[in-house]
């Protein structure tokens, strides 16, 4: 009888322990996929947590061409209409660039409004940031314009030139940064190809 019951008990707590054992192997399995899941959220997290901050921060620098429009919602749209290559130069100029281009432009003020309160609405001026085709950094030059940057209020447009000199004929890019009326930085660059 002792042999009995010691042979009841030994089965008892073999089939005890294979199903702790299933149990734990079924809790283990549970764990691993409830770990995936939580890893793959967080990546989803992050993902969106990156797209958001692109469209909220103002930081992304996205590239437009000749006749693309730059839109930073509810403060303005900007658009290069044309680059022009002139031949004229000024006599009294510090620099004596290897090529001017006369850069025409289109901003709107779709809300933009000066939160220093300094300015009577938006006004752009795209005479610095200039990049040449090597690398080397343009500049605003005293050229001949007819078409002048003007604080806009909302609601209004303002077409404009820029006159720029760059050291190193060919496509050239403007790297253009300023503040919203948020505060916010906006960038954008315009990669203008001739």
């Amino acid at each position: 009888m002792k042999k009995k019951g010691i042979s009841v008990l030994l089965c008892c707590t073999l089939l005890l322990s294979a199903g702790i054992t299933a149990f734990a192997d079924e809790k283990d399995d549970r764990i691993a996929e409830l770990e995936a899941q939580v890893a793959e959220l967080e990546k989803t997290v992050a993902d969106l947590q990156e797209e958001l901050s692109k469209y909220t921060s103002g930081t992304e620098q996205e590239e437009y061409g000749i006749g693309e429009t730059w839109t930073v919602p509810g403060q303005w749209s900007l658009t290069i209409n044309s680059v022009e290559e002139t031949t004229d130069r000024n006599e009294f100029a510090d620099q004596n660039p290897a090529a001017v281009y006369i850069v025409t432009y289109t901003y709107e003020n779709i809300g933009y409004e000066d939160d220093l309160g300094i300015m009577d609405g938006l006004y752009i001026d795209l005479s610095d940031g200039i990049m040449d085709s090597t690398g080397k950094m343009g500049y605003s030059y005293p050229g001949d314009i007819t078409l002048y940057p003007q604080e806009t209020p909302v609601g209004g447009t303002c077409e404009a030139q820029s006159c720029i000199g760059v050291d190193n004929p060919g496509d050239f890019k403007i790297y253009f940064t300023t503040y919203d009326g948020t505060g916010t930085e906006q960038e954008a660059v315009f990669s203008l190809a001739l």
